[in-house]
């Protein structure tokens, strides 16, 4: 073969390593993951089998949903094996398009009941409420992809436009307004979410889609000799449309929501009171839930929730909000992502958010977050482009033609 022939073939192999290349920028992988949300002490708002113990070495990381110690003894909402859409690398950018990538059913059939252990004012929660996500339809999510990139906060167009203009912040609700940051002068609600961004500020916005219907059974308390009373407080509808929750949207997104009028019963009783504390999963199985209750005595109003939510990081995420407002204890989450990913994308990847919730008028608050745990896998066969391949098969018939003509050629 003479050195021009082998001069072409080396260019010609060039070629399609450069059309390889440039196809990588813009690939696809096979993404499987969990959605984790925590109201409170509560640890997971589907009540997938109630809070339990989680420690370092067992199942204690936050990938697995664990977070002040408990878990979801079945897990978080899972997402559903798919394909997904990566560009650049180091770290590398992804896209979400799918409004059921993450998807857990409700309704009558799948109703739980989990004691609420810490809360003071609330004994049990009965869900049968149906999640699916991201939020892409709603304004929350722009009405396209969930996309998440680094320096997020001031690329994403949903942060932009509900004014995120820091990378690093502290927010009380309502206004945003702290006295002393994260200290204990935290402004009207007494609650206070703080960001501290990672290396690449990565991120994103996306929300979990509720509908459906829970009861949250409240404990109201009366003078001697009557004991306290219970109030079950409807929340959601069964027409409800879905609807987006605040974590994880846009830069301090808001809303505010009415729940129902609810019944109050004179009395209740609980057959098996649980022996755990405070923050811990309740003991013994099957406690804390009421056996029997008294007759309807009256039908109290209903209330609104306030709520406030940040941007999904892979940085630290701070949520307090003080006792000092309402009979319930603080609550306190300090919280941190990671991205294990490689430079093409692969690996895995855990992102929290915060939140904050306000009651009105009883003034009773909590903080809230979602973690989201993603793992991104090679697909099978890496797919081509069609402009790839197109240039692809006319870089082989110019070499086949080359090789051909070489042959035939006379050389006397």
């Amino acid at each position: 073969m003479t050195r021009r022939t082998l001069n072409l073939a080396a260019g010609l192999l060039l070629g399609l390593a450069l059309v390889v290349a440039n196809t990588a920028a813009a690939r696809t992988l096979s993404m499987s993951g969990q959605w984790f949300q925590n109201r409170g002490p509560l640890v997971d708002i589907p009540n997938n089998g109630g809070p339990t113990v989680c420690f370092p070495g067992n199942f204690g990381d936050v990938k697995d949903g664990c977070v002040n110690n408990l878990r979801p003894a079945n897990g978080g909402i899972p997402a559903a094996a798919q394909a997904i859409s990566v560009t650049g690398g180091s770290p590398a950018n992804f896209s979400i398009v799918n409004n059921a990538a993450f998807g857990q059913a409700g309704g009558p059939a799948n109703r739980a009941t989990v004691p609420v252990n810490g809360i003071p004012t609330v004994i049990q929660l009965a869900s049968q409420f149906t999640l699916a996500g991201p939020a892409l339809t709603t304004v929350q999510g722009g009405g396209g992809a969930a996309s998440f990139q680094a320096n997020a906060w001031s690329n994403d167009p949903r942060q932009i436009a509900d004014g995120r203009l820091v990378k690093n912040f502290t927010w009380c609700p309502p206004g945003g307004g702290c006295t002393g940051g994260s200290g204990t002068t935290l402004g009207a609600y007494e609650a206070v979410l703080k960001y501290t961004e990672g290396a690449n500020a990565f991120g994103g916005t996306m929300g979990m889609m509720l509908s459906g219907t829970a009861v949250v059974s409240i404990r109201v308390n009366t003078p001697a000799p009557s004991g306290p009373r219970v109030l079950h407080q409807l929340v959601g509808s069964s027409l409800m449309a879905p609807s987006p929750q605040m974590g994880g949207g846009g830069y301090a997104n808001h809303r505010t929501i009415s729940l129902a009028d609810g019944p109050l019963h004179l009395s209740y009783t609980i057959p098996l009171p649980c022996i755990s504390g405070f923050g811990e999963a309740p003991l013994p199985p099957g406690c804390g839930i009421i056996g029997a209750q008294g007759p309807q005595i009256a039908t109290l109003p209903g209330s609104q929730n306030k709520d406030w939510g940040m941007p999904w990081i892979t940085g630290t995420v701070f949520a307090k909000n003080l006792g000092s407002t309402g009979p319930d204890s603080t609550t306190t989450f300090s919280i941190m992502g990671s991205d294990n990913r490689t430079g093409a994308g692969a690996g895995t990847i855990t992102m929290v958010a915060g939140a904050t919730s306000q009651r009105i008028p009883s003034t009773n608050h909590f903080a809230a977050l979602e973690v989201v745990t993603m793992t991104f896998a090679p697909s099978a066969t890496p797919a081509l482009s069609a402009p790839a391949i197109l240039a692809l098969v006319s870089l082989m018939v110019l070499a086949g033609g080359y090789m051909v003509r070489r042959r035939f050629v006379p050389t006397h």
